[in-house]
């Protein structure tokens, strides 16, 4: 059998997936974990002999400090936002299904900043026909960036064909910072496949994986008939 790892960037695929799944956000965490598992498992194909030896997650877990907002002036417990709670409970719900493992980096507080929710709002802004005073407090969210994450999926991958654990790695991730990862993978010999669900890549990623395959399409069109 082959083994097949599945390396999930989390913040890049619940974006993304959600999306695609449950545009209006009205999904529970609970329904929304186990989609979430479930796409994940159509990349391991029992029809070619593969079997699934492990899903690594990466998230970094949500800000819970007190801020007074910048526009209204209220104070914003950020622990206890919509956003925060739904994704303290996705992670724990998470955990719960078969060959699922956790790797939590975390946001990087001392850089982080309020920002305009909308592109087109913010160049706005930027163009000045529009003024501060005009933007609602539900326009504006504050950003922390992660840590850690990256190096993690970076680890992992060289552990996992070091050691010869699995014989095909699969990353959901738009980002190419993971060519040396890549590049590692397949000279060790294993099968690098990469799902950035229908995001462009750079020219140096696509050069250095097997093949760029997504579910999403077929997936979303799945959901949709069965909700």
């Amino acid at each position: 059998m082959k083994k097949v790892a599945v390396l999930v960037d989390g913040d890049f695929f619940l974006r993304t997936f959600t999306r695609a799944i449950d545009p209006e956000r009205s999904m529970d965490s609970g329904t929304m974990a186990k989609l979430m598992w479930r796409y994940w498992v159509c990349h391991v194909d029992k029809k070619q002999h593969e079997e699934l030896h492990r899903i690594y997650f990466y998230d970094c877990p949500p800000l819970t400090k007190k801020i007074h907002h910048p526009t209204s002036g209220d104070f914003v417990d950020l622990g206890s936002t919509p956003i925060a709670k739904f994704r303290s409970e996705l992670h724990q719900n998470l955990i719960k299904f078969p060959f699922v493992a956790r790797r939590m980096g975390f946001l990087d507080e001392g850089n982080a900043r309020w920002v305009v929710r909308s592109n087109d709002l913010h160049k706005k802004l930027i163009k000045g026909s529009i003024a501060a005073s005009e933007i609602s407090p539900d326009q504006i969210t504050y950003h922390a960036g992660q840590k850690g994450v990256d190096m993690k999926i970076g680890l992992d991958i060289a552990t996992l064909v070091l050691k010869d654990q699995v014989q095909k790695i699969v990353l959901i991730s738009g980002d190419s910072d993971f060519v040396p990862a890549a590049k590692l993978a397949r000279t060790e010999g294993a099968h690098f496949v990469l799902d950035a669900m229908n995001a462009s890549i750079r020219d140096d990623l696509a050069e250095h994986i097997d093949q760029l395959r997504t579910h999403i399409k077929w997936f979303s069109e799945k959901h949709a008939e069965t909700a």
